[in-house]
């Protein structure tokens, strides 16, 4: 190639990639393919069971967080206990306090 000539970046990969590709046409004929079968074959069986096993670890979860989001006041009340408009129950009784609760002496 003479210096005067640019470098055409297309043919140099057309080039190369054919190299490359006889390259690895001769390695492969010669390389025992009866071996290479057998593992192929069982690497894709093993990597469908890998496929599996996520699929059911997903639909499991997606169930699981499916079931979390159901609300829970929602229906017949499954714990027994007695609805928030029972007359024999005080008002306060039904009242939740999860908050922090100041000391009895004033927090001095």
């Amino acid at each position: 190639m003479p210096d005067d000539e640019k470098p055409n970046p297309i043919e140099d990969v057309r080039k190369g990639l054919g190299l490359l590709f006889r390259a690895a046409k001769s390695t492969v004929e010669r390389l025992p393919t009866k071996d290479l079968e057998e593992v192929v074959v069982s690497s894709a069986r093993e990597v469908g069971r890998a496929l599996e096993n996520v699929g059911k670890t997903i639909e499991r979860e997606v169930i699981r967080v499916k079931d979390d989001l159901t609300p829970h006041g929602s229906g017949s009340s499954k714990s027994g206990t007695s609805a928030p408009d029972d007359p024999q129950k005080k008002p306060d009784e039904h009242a939740k306090d999860d908050g922090p609760k100041a000391p009895p002496d004033g927090g001095t």
